[in-house]
């Protein structure tokens, strides 16, 4: 099996690396490098920057037409993987192969498209997985060849449930290409099907007319990115970050307006209404200043308490 491994985001490192050591990889393909967050230089995916430490061959054409496939073609790769890469591919770059693959991190077929770890922390799910499925002109909906399901502790953020996935893939991915000749595909049920799309920078606004639960969902889905805010007054308040469990019992309201900023619990963080419960959130971003957990930002703003979010 030579593969043309195709990724570009952090996630997709160890498994590109486990690649690499089991001598698999025939060439690499990711995005072209991109400006950087002052735009004055161009920087490489985080994938390109470790192939290349790994000495690996890489490409990172603009698109995936003519060009690009005559020259992927000269690579000799008989199988494509694909993790987190970024483009749709065409039937006549994915007729270059015998076989292609694509590692998914949900149970499909839910949550087809590209934000499954965010949807199903938004959603309160108390179980998700990792799918390894063949590569299908429409989104997603290719044959299962295996699939690894992970159990959710209602405290995981996209950022730690990323990193979890990330360091799991590289050994379910090898263990099902190895049996791969013995393998029986499962077909996805139509009916079954849910999709998640782009996530927006409004995602992060908090509603506090909503459930606790789904806030405290909420604030953990869109961190790192975009973030979860609230406005106090007339400067955005960034929640970072909440306390215990969204499968916990949640204490009712005592009829206050929803955002109330009740209390500050040293140990829980700041008591904060919603349309039913409080919530707690431990760690927040305020206008022009460093991450925070709630205690210390408490210290330099009392007025805090009493206030309303918006």
């Amino acid at each position: 099996m030579k593969i043309l491994f195709a990724a570009t985001d952090h996630i997709a490192i160890p498994l590109l690396e486990a690649l690499a050591r089991e001598s698999l990889i025939g060439a690499v393909l990711t995005a072209p490098d991109a400006p950087g967050k002052r735009g004055k230089s161009l920087i490489p995916s985080p994938i390109k920057a470790r192939a290349l430490e790994l000495n690996l061959e890489v490409y990172s054409p603009d698109t995936l037409r003519t060009e690009a496939r005559e020259h992927i073609k000269a690579y000799g790769c008989d199988t494509l993987l694909s993790f987190c890469y970024g483009k749709i591919f065409g039937p006549r770059f994915l007729s270059l192969f015998d076989r292609t693959f694509n590692v998914h991190p949900s149970a499909l077929p839910k949550y087809r498209g590209c934000a499954p770890i965010y949807a199903s922390i938004r959603n309160m799910d108390r179980e998700s997985a990792i799918s390894l499925q063949a590569i299908a002109l429409k989104v997603d909906e290719g044959d299962i060849y295996g699939r690894l399901d992970l159990e959710l502790d209602g405290t995981e953020n996209s950022e730690s449930l990323t990193s979890k996935v990330s360091q799991l893939v590289p050994e379910f991915v090898l263990k099902v290409l190895g049996n791969i000749e013995n393998a029986v595909p499962t077909v996805q049920n139509p009916e079954d099907a849910s999709y998640q799309m782009f996530i927006e920078k409004e995602d992060g606004r908090v509603d506090f007319t909503k459930s606790a639960k789904e806030i405290h969902a909420q604030i953990r889905a869109v961190y790192p990115w975009p973030k979860a805010y609230a406005l106090l007054g007339d400067d955005k308040l960034i929640l970072t970050s909440v306390a215990g469990s969204v499968f916990d019992e949640f204490e009712p309201t005592q009829g206050e307006e929803p955002g109330t900023v009740v209390a500050l619990d040293k140990k829980k963080g700041l008591k904060i209404a919603a349309s039913d419960c409080y919530l707690y959130v431990n760690r927040v971003l305020p206008p022009m200043k460093k991450e925070m957990d709630s205690a210390s930002y408490v210290n330099g703003n009392r007025a805090i308490i009493g206030s309303v979010l918006k």
